[in-house]
């Protein structure tokens, strides 16, 4: 089963992603170019930029989608790096940010560069996905604003929490696999399906990171456990908890101590503890599957391939990952 780093045919392509990214982050200003140097040279897995390339082959056609795969990749590592600013974060792809690095509201103007830039130097601004790609950037946008405003907000429900990852994570999938499936000459109800695709590839993608946040792996282990739930973002499997009636009122008691800056002895440990008691994170394994599921049934519209066989793959390699974590 193939990861997001092991995909042989499309390797040529990918490099030429990164040549497109290269040329259009150029700047006269020799601190800018500092930065975008520093954001280029760890460029991560990638994983937009593939389903691009991936979708653009899925009904045989060949095509040129390597600058597409690369806009779409500098969106979402211009948004990556305004993130990094709010979240004031230190680290990202393995090495410090930009806003540690070089200070805050340099990293501010580096994130915008990166847009303007993707705005003004492409090829690519008549068609039609690129028009479509704004529309989905603001939905992104207003996801994010969304769990803003439920920061804190211990009466959160499933609900709205799935929009708000329909908005800040699925928008980006989305944008992704309907650019490529658009360069690939994909009908109308075939761009709907792989867009469909990337929505629920971007559920499960966020719902596994909500789960690394109670959970510790190996793969996983830089991140600090509960980082979210201490911050007053509350992910999936606390909000299911909330829910529950035995179990809720006392997660939303700790929620609130926590926010008051409160700690009492073992609390990382009961934390825990509930959820699992209210099957917080057996629930979001298994929505995690479900969205895999119809993931790979909005495919079926197309017919066998490598590329269809691949994104199956990069599916199932995230359902698989999942299955490993220790929630019991």
């Amino acid at each position: 089963m193939l990861g997001f780093d092991k995909i042989p045919e499309i390797e040529a392509e990918l490099k030429q992603v990164n040549q497109h990214m290269d040329r259009l982050c150029k700047s006269n200003s020799e601190t800018m170019q500092k930065m975008l140097d520093w954001v280029l040279q760890a460029r991560g897995k990638q994983i937009r930029a593939i389903m691009t390339l991936l979708c653009s082959k899925l009904k045989g056609r060949r095509v040129d989608a390597t600058e597409t795969a690369a806009v779409v990749e500098m969106c979402h590592t211009a948004s990556l790096v305004h993130d990094d600013i709010i979240d004031h974060a230190d680290l990202r792809r393995g090495q410090m940010s930009v806003q540690k690095k070089f200070g805050r509201e340099m990293a501010v103007y580096a994130g915008d560069f990166l847009i303007f830039a993707t705005i003004s130097r492409t090829n690519l601004v008549n068609k039609l996905w690129y028009r479509n790609m704004f529309a989905k950037l603001e939905l992104m946008c207003d996801g994010e604003i969304r769990q803003y405003d439920n920061h804190y907000n211990t009466s959160i429900t499933e609900e709205q929490c799935l929009e708000n990852i329909k908005g800040k994570t699925s928008a980006m999938f989305e944008i992704a696999c309907g650019a490529g499936a658009y360069e690939g000459k994909c009908n109308a109800a075939e761009r709907s399906a792989v867009e469909v695709f990337g929505r629920n590839f971007g559920l499960l993608f966020q719902l596994r990171d909500d789960l690394i946040d109670f959970v510790c792996t190996d793969t996983e282990s830089q991140k600090s456990i509960h980082n979210d739930f201490w911050s007053g973002y509350y992910t999936f499997p606390a909000i299911h908890t909330f829910e529950h009636p035995v179990y809720g009122p006392e997660l939303k008691q700790i929620a609130h101590e926590l926010r008051d800056g409160i700690r009492r002895e073992g609390v990382d440990e009961r934390i825990t503890e509930l959820i699992q008691l209210s099957d917080g994170f057996g629930y979001t394994l298994r929505r995690i599957e479900e969205y895999g599921r119809e993931a790979i049934q909005s495919l079926e519209i197309f017919p066998d391939s490598l590329a269809k066989t691949r994104l199956i793959e990069l599916v199932e390699t995230m359902l698989k990952s999942t299955r490993g974590f220790n929630v019991d």
